[in-house]
């Protein structure tokens, strides 16, 4: 083959090959101008109930996204910002998570998993929320209710009845804005210690200062010198402990602020254990079959320092099961079931009104008046 025919034939090949890229270049701006003025053609929502569980429904999620303004109906698909689809979405405290992608005639598909809600909660001050099995409280709606315990009861929670969100993340945003001040409270000890330290210095310098005789200075008059130097040494030092005492105060006082903080700390990190426990609970019992058909009903209560005390309502009797604290409560529902099984099968579900667990390895019941 000749050299000419094979440059002829390179030639040809990169025309093809430039004619093909061209073809692409504009198949994709014309796809792109065609999405970007193609209207939005429909938004469907599909809703996963997590256990069965459904709370909320596509119609009350299609206000929801108006409310908030990012509504995709009417819109272009350039106008669409599916990000912000999907993070309001997720707002919706009920939501675990959502996705969210448009199809090639221009309809939006979004499938939403709502959270599993594992207890109802409606203590004392207005409470009515669901606890999510990752402890996540959010709001009951109207119109749809959840099967699972409801609790009650008088004791109060870390957060108040508006609140909606994860119950653990709050408490450790909390301790962690705690350990932030502990940090910045011990960064103003630092100019008072310096203060002290140079205080210090210079009483030393002064107490360690002393008077020399020259020969010609007379022996009246040196004496003289050392007793003016030693009033003024006990002077100075007078006037160093009370500057000093000044500044200690300021530490003890942060110091205090600090150990304050601190207990406010551990009393955190007790109810987030507390909390946890009760969640633990709840979720161990809803996965035993006799329990979660047994328990209806818990009333929370308040212990020491704000401890939950549990007790439980139960479908089989009238009577009341009280557990105390959230401590060892597989062993306090064990203990519970091998009560039902020797005792309560042979004398009756209503001879008592109360069975107490609360204490290690003993059952006490109060007979029926």
């Amino acid at each position: 083959m000749s050299r000419l025919k094979k440059i002829g034939m390179a030639f040809g090949y990169g025309l093809l090959l430039v004619a093909i890229v061209v073809v692409i270049c504009y198949a994709h701006i014309g796809a792109r101008d065609h999405r970007e003025s193609q209207r939005i053609s429909g938004f469907v929502i599909h809703i996963d109930g997590n256990g069965n569980h459904m709370l909320i429904d596509t119609e009350s999620m299609y206000k929801w996204f108006a409310k908030h303004g990012v509504s995709p109906k009417g819109k272009s698909i350039a106008e669409l910002d599916l990000a912000a689809l999907e993070r309001v979405a997720l707002e919706h405290s009920a939501v675990e998570s959502c996705n969210a992608f448009v199809t090639y005639d221009g309809r939006i598909e979004m499938t939403i998993i709502q959270r599993e809600p594992i207890a109802r909660l409606r203590l004392d001050g207005g409470y009515d929320h669901y606890i999510a099995n990752d402890g996540v409280l959010f709001r009951a709606s109207d119109g749809y209710a959840a099967y699972v315990p409801v609790i009650t009861g008088s004791h109060r929670l870390i957060v108040d009845r508006d609140f909606s969100g994860n119950v653990f993340r709050y408490i450790a945003d909390s301790i962690a804005a705690l350990e932030r001040r502990i940090v910045e409270i011990e960064h103003k000890k630092y100019p008072v210690l310096s203060d002290r330290k140079q205080i210090k210095k210079r009483d030393k310098s002064v107490q360690d200062s002393t008077v020399k005789k020259p020969f010609w200075v007379s022996k009246e008059t040196y004496e003289a010198r050392k007793e003016n130097l030693k009033l003024f040494k006990e002077a100075h030092n007078q006037k160093y402990l009370k500057e000093d005492a000044v500044l200690v105060k300021q530490l003890d006082k942060l110091s205090n602020m600090q150990e304050r903080l601190r207990h406010n700390i551990a009393s955190l990190e007790s109810i987030n254990a507390d909390f946890e426990r009760l969640v633990e609970f709840i979720k161990s019992a809803l996965a035993d079959s006799f329990w979660s058909a047994e328990i209806t009903q818990l009333v929370l209560t308040s212990g020491d320092k704000g401890a939950i005390h549990i007790a439980i309502v139960p479908r089989s009797g009238d009577y009341t099961i009280d557990l105390g604290d959230t401590h060892n409560l597989t062993q306090k529902l064990q203990n519970t079931r091998d009560f039902y099984d020797k005792v309560l099968r042979n004398v009756g579900w209503n001879k008592y009104s109360r069975i107490s667990v609360r204490y290690d390895g003993q059952v006490v019941c109060l007979p029926r008046n």
